[in-house]
């Protein structure tokens, strides 16, 4: 009885989804990112979750909502993409924050911040300190 629980359940993404959070108990995302990751991301939702979490669990310093945040608006839904954007916050997480909040003006060094992502994705683009 039960393998066909775990069947049906698989079948909807569910158990899937559960087993993802059951093996990182300790990862948890604010229902913001988790609602972003959703519509983004679709059918590959549960994919994206995954990546999102085994990177975390191996560098932690990716374990910012900020720089979750950044990942996944610079991702735009494309796995590749999402993946892309983890090895350069692995590498350097200012360059994933730099890319995903301002935008560049003219100059060398001359940026706008558009975006904070400290905040939700909601209300990222409201009321932003420079």
């Amino acid at each position: 009885m039960f393998e066909m629980w775990k069947k049906l359940y698989k079948l909807a993404g569910i158990y899937e989804l559960a087993d993802i959070v059951k093996r990182h108990q300790r990862m948890t995302f604010k229902d913001d990112i988790i609602a972003r990751i959703n519509t983004d991301f679709g059918e590959s939702a549960n994919k994206a979750t995954r990546m999102l979490i085994d990177s975390i669990s191996k560098v932690d310093y990716l374990k910012t909502d900020r720089v979750i945040r950044c990942i996944i608006f610079l991702a735009n839904g494309n796995l590749t993409n999402l993946n892309k954007y983890i090895e350069t916050a692995t590498f350097d997480t200012r360059d994933v924050m730099l890319w995903a909040e301002y935008e560049k003006l003219n100059g060398d060094l001359n940026f706008k911040r558009l975006r904070d992502f400290n905040k939700t994705f909601e209300e990222c683009s409201t009321d932003v300190k420079e």
